[in-house]
């Protein structure tokens, strides 16, 4: 599901795709999350639109205490603590 506002509520802006393909990161940690993410390969091309875009690539690790995009759902909570 891509462009949806909530994970419960389907709207308008909503689209659905299959995956063809997932690659875990190989380092990933199931105990302390580490390594948390995963690189989806859809089956159908998505249509770019206000709310399905893609985010730009960092071209460098940024500056502590500066604004970053991330994109996904799950857990905001972590051992080091609540996440924002």
């Amino acid at each position: 599901r891509l462009g949806g506002r909530s994970r419960k509520d389907s709207g308008s802006t909503e689209q659905r795709r299959r995956s063809a393909k997932v690659f875990k990161y190989p380092r990933y940690n199931e105990t302390t999350k580490d390594g948390d993410l995963m690189l989806i390969k859809l089956f159908l091309p998505v249509h770019i639109t206000k709310e399905v875009k893609p985010l730009p690539l960092a071209s460098r690790c940024p500056v502590p205490g500066k604004t970053c995009q991330i994109s996904g759902w799950g857990s905001t909570t972590s051992p080091e603590g609540r996440k924002p």
